[in-house]
């Protein structure tokens, strides 16, 4: 059995049937904007500064987050049981904050949920959340994986060089569809997840693909919504799998417990990824890197 000591960050909050008003809730200021900026990366997952309360922290990019996470000391106001992709609970609050700033762009009054995260705040230097679809759905995102650069803007960014793909919105979140074999499935873009492409153990696909590759018994630590536990799952690479018509290769796979079938940001990392909310779906492009 491998052992691997590193986080894998996971988190997908679930919340109640008044979720799109409180994801479409807030604005962006100024009203046109188009703000480049450079970020980095905790275990593969996008970090953006935003400054938030008086001060600039560290925030997880995270797609598959109904709403945005906010880390506070102390829980205040209402409180409720919200459920990760680890199908775990954590009581929070939720608030409406006044104003996350990335860059230039000021994004007033979207409501995040609130808490102390212990286990993940000390795995992310200086950290104060996760942007979730609040401020994702409230621009246009285009992201160069591979060069480390994010442009936000409420204008198109892309060209005809790239592939559209499906997206199919589940509380705001977005799926799609990829084919392994002569099959579709459906899954999760994640963005929030450090994994390539994951999926629940007991689930149908799995135990297909278990059939058909290697796995391999990995222990590692996992940070989701709960907390970060050490976790036995099985690990290895699926040859082929297609989004769009485009093909990726030599797909790291993990089978553990998990919420849902998801395609990490590692699926994307020789990509450029566009969240376009004017048309309403996803546009990626393969990166050529020079032969040396």
């Amino acid at each position: 059995m491998k052992r691997v000591i590193a986080p894998f960050i996971c988190i997908c909050l679930l919340s109640g049937c008044s979720l799109i008003k409180q994801q479409v809730k807030g604005e962006v200021s100024p009203k046109n904007f188009n703000e480049e900026l450079s970020f980095t990366t905790a275990k593969t997952v996008i970090v953006l500064p935003v400054m938030e309360n008086g001060g600039t922290k560290n925030f997880l990019f995270d797609t598959g987050a109904d709403l945005n996470l906010v880390q506070r000391d102390s829980i205040l106001g209402k409180t409720k049981k919200y459920e990760g992709a680890s199908k775990r609970q954590m009581k929070l609050g939720k608030e409406v904050v006044g104003s996350m700033k990335i860059g230039h762009l000021d994004f007033k009054n979207t409501v995040a949920v609130t808490g102390d995260f212990k286990g993940l705040k000390e795995q992310i230097p200086n950290f104060g959340g996760l942007i979730g679809q609040p401020i994702i759905n409230k621009a246009n995102w285009l992201i160069d994986y591979p060069n480390k650069t994010i442009q936000i803007s409420n204008e198109h960014l892309t060209d005809t060089s790239f592939t559209s793909i499906i997206i199919k919105r589940k509380g705001g979140a977005p799926y799609t569809i990829i084919t392994i074999g002569d099959k579709e499935y459906e899954v999760l873009i994640d963005t929030g997840s450090s994994s390539a492409f994951n999926l629940p153990r007991d689930s149908k696909l799995a135990k297909e693909l278990l059939n058909q590759y290697e796995f391999e018994d990995n222990q590692r630590e996992r940070y989701t919504l709960g907390g970060l536990q050490t976790i036995t799952e099985k690990a290895g690479v699926v040859a082929l799998i297609k989004l769009g018509g485009m093909e990726f290769t030599n797909v790291k796979t993990t089978l553990n417990t998990s919420s849902q079938p998801r395609i990490g940001i590692s699926f994307f990392e020789n990509c450029k990824i566009y969240i376009d909310n004017i048309e309403g779906d996803y546009k990626i492009k393969k990166v050529d890197f020079p032969k040396n």
